[in-house]
């Protein structure tokens, strides 16, 4: 496991037990992603759009479970069917 990914672990671990802060630092680096489709969809639509990823990386984030293997490919797909789901293009 890469630095990076053991740092976010133990981010989703602190978050998991109340850490405020911790939460905060995973939303923060997982936002130049929302602000990167934020983009793709029209000014009065994005408001509502970053709420509702905010809202699923959030539940996603208290939920995780960290004794499952890490695979992100999930969690792309996921995010692009969510993007169907609302008919943005991802």
């Amino acid at each position: 496991m890469i630095e990076a990914e053991k740092y976010l672990i133990d981010l989703v671990k602190e978050a998991q037990s109340g850490d405020q802060k911790a939460l905060l630092a995973i939303i923060h680096r997982f936002y130049p992603a929302i602000k990167k489709v934020k983009k793709k969809i029209s000014s009065q639509e994005q408001e509502d759009l970053e709420q509702e990823l905010l809202e699923k990386i959030i539940r996603a984030i208290l939920l995780y479970d960290l004794n499952m293997e890490i695979d992100l490919s999930h969690f792309r797909e996921s995010i692009k069917a969510f993007m169907n789901e609302k008919h943005y293009e991802a």
